[in-house]
């Protein structure tokens, strides 16, 4: 069996790839996440009729199909995907691994600082039909081109400008094509100053990692087997904690608490930054979540520094803030709330503070806030709070506390729970928005050291009944009136649009995601309108108008993305539960 990985030897590791070279080999596209960040460009925009396609045969490949057509003027078809800007520093040129067939092809690269209408940096390669080729394409080898036309007198690629890359078909050849690419990767130039690509110097000095190193070596941090993602904190991100707290870390007696705030950093799987950003949120190997901004382009409220940066374990992205994990308890956190008083009392009441405090768990708390106790009878309220009724409210309590970490998230999937006192509480939708036990939720993934509080508006006094038995009668109507058939529309709206509006959003045109957002909402109220119960439309249609109420686009483009979401998973609720229906 391969023994664990040790984070020391994997941060050496990268240093042939945070090193100033490694910048500029920080661009890999391999394809094993998905390909929904390309999208085709096509001579239609100017009447001609060539047709293009991206697709992904299996994990690892892309697959660029269309056939050129001359007519009307035409004859280009075109794939192209966003890139992080500076995210090519120093590179000296770009290296492909394709299979072609037989025709020649173009590297287009665009960049920041010129912009122009048909414009790009171009470079030509051509391709064996039928084999695998590698294809090296210098920075210097490419030249600026406007409507087909070079550019004279044009500034040199700036390779730290680069904003998208892709490949034009334009061979004058009107016919079918078809182009497989294995890899996109950057490479570099050796560090200036020392010559050496692989130097731990150049890491610390140009990723700014020294004082990460110095913790990881401290700490003895060991890896479970397999890819992981890797946040990498800077020099910089360590000295804006406060005084003295790098030095109390790296002693001997703190070794258990720097290895929790190491593992914050760590992240099964190997993401790269398109990937983490279209997540919610990140598990990490420290237990906790860390919240993902897309908008903003943050993890955890952390920025990239650089992104996407291979080594043989998984992927590196360094980031501007050290992630410090939530250390105090369910307990510690509820007492600091304002909105958990009553819990607070009732809590000590049943006597288990102990066992929400530091030393259990972890546990995933529905936390009741002041107003959902305020709905009880006060005098209910009053008599499980007298010590007479410790067993009643410990009951009650009890359906509160779930063993282990689960997210909001998650809850849809798992939808019966299994709580502290060994009874069931169910996850649902309702009216598209997601309960637990009857109650609707406040607040969601609030950290702690052992475990996540999720706050909630109704106290749950009783545990789901068997199957699906416990639904209320509406809940079986509005499940019945469920049409499957709508989930199969639903899911091709819904991927088509994130499939054309994530990369519209990457490149900046905000107003166009919105647009294709907008168009999907409106086509999922159309296929839905009369097929599903009426009252499951209105939070969709309601969230659609406030949505085009938002003057800000970035803003407008999440509000209908939130939406989107709620709708579909709304649909696969209603079918599931219609199935459920069917059995009993």
């Amino acid at each position: 069996m391969p023994l664990p990985l040790h984070l020391t030897t994997i941060l050496l590791a990268t240093t042939a790839v945070l090193t100033p070279t490694a910048l500029a080999q920080s661009l890999r596209l391999d394809f094993q996440d998905g390909i929904g960040a390309w999208s085709t460009v096509l001579d239609g925009v100017m009447g001609g009729l060539s047709t293009g396609k991206v697709s992904q045969p299996q994990p690892g490949l892309l697959r660029f199909t269309g056939e050129l057509s001359l007519e009307n003027n035409g004859g280009f078809s075109q794939m192209r995907t966003a890139v992080r800007e500076g995210s090519c520093t120093g590179a000296r040129g770009f290296l492909i691994e394709v299979k072609g067939d037989g025709r020649s092809y173009t590297f287009d690269v665009r960049v920041s600082n010129v912009r122009m209408m048909a414009g790009s940096f171009q470079q030509k390669f051509d391709t064996v039909a039928g084999e695998w080729t590698k294809v090296e394409l210098p920075l210097d080898g490419f030249r600026l081109y406007s409507f087909g036309r070079e550019m004279r007198d044009a500034p040199a690629l700036d390779a730290a400008k680069i904003e998208s890359i892709g490949v034009t078909l334009a061979d004058k050849k009107a016919g079918a094509f078809a182009l497989e690419v294995r890899s996109i990767a950057t490479f570099g130039a050796t560090d200036a100053a020392t010559g050496d690509e692989r130097g731990l110097a150049a890491v610390a000095g140009r990723a700014g990692l020294k004082k990460l190193l110095a913790c990881v070596a401290a700490s003895g941090l060991e890896l479970p087997e397999g890819p992981v993602t890797i946040l990498a904190p800077t020099d910089a991100a360590f000295d804006a904690l406060p005084a003295g707290t790098v030095e109390s870390l790296l002693r001997p007696q703190n070794k258990a608490k720097l290895r929790t705030i190491l593992l914050q950093h760590v992240v099964e799987g190997r993401l790269g930054s398109a990937e983490v950003l279209n997540q919610r949120a990140l598990s990490t190997l420290a237990g906790q979540q860390l919240a993902v901004d897309f908008a903003l382009q943050r993890v955890g409220g952390a920025s990239f520094v650089a992104t996407d940066v291979p080594f043989e374990g998984g992927i590196v992205h360094v980031i501007d803030k050290v992630l410090l994990p939530e250390s105090r308890s369910i307990a510690e956190l509820a007492v600091a709330s304002d909105q958990l008083k009553t819990l607070v009392t009732a809590v000590k009441a049943a006597g288990l503070v102990d066992q929400l405090g530091p030393d259990n768990g972890p546990w995933t708390v529905f936390a009741p806030v002041d107003s959902a106790f305020a709905k009880l009878p006060k005098a209910t309220l009053e008599g499980l709070l007298q010590p007479a009724n410790r067993a009643a409210l410990t009951q009650i309590l009890g359906l509160h506390v779930v063993p282990g970490r689960i997210a909001a998230r998650e809850l849809l999937q798992k939808q019966k729970l299994t709580t502290l006192m060994g009874a069931p509480i169910e996850a649902r939708l309702v009216g598209g928005k997601l309960t637990i036990g009857g109650a609707g939720f406040v607040a969601t993934d609030l950290q702690a050291g052992n475990g996540v509080i999720h706050l909630i508006d109704t106290v749950i006094t009783e545990p789901a009944g068997g199957g699906s038995a416990g639904a209320t009668g509406r809940e079986r109507a509005v499940a019945s009136a469920a049409d499957v058939s709508v989930l199969p529309g639903l899911r091709a709206i819904y991927e088509l649009a994130i499939d054309r509006g994530i990369p519209l959003f990457n490149r900046g045109e905000v107003e166009g995601c919105a647009a294709v957002y907008e168009v999907a909402v409106q086509s999922a109220l159309q296929l839905t309108r009369g097929r599903v119960a009426p009252e499951l439309l209105a939070e969709l249609e309601g969230a659609a108008k406030k949505a085009a109420a938002i003057e800000d686009a970035r803003a407008r483009a999440w509000a209908y993305r939130r939406a989107m979401d709620q709708a579909y998973q709304a649909a696969e609720q209603l079918v599931a539960a219609r199935v459920r229906g069917g059995k009993q």
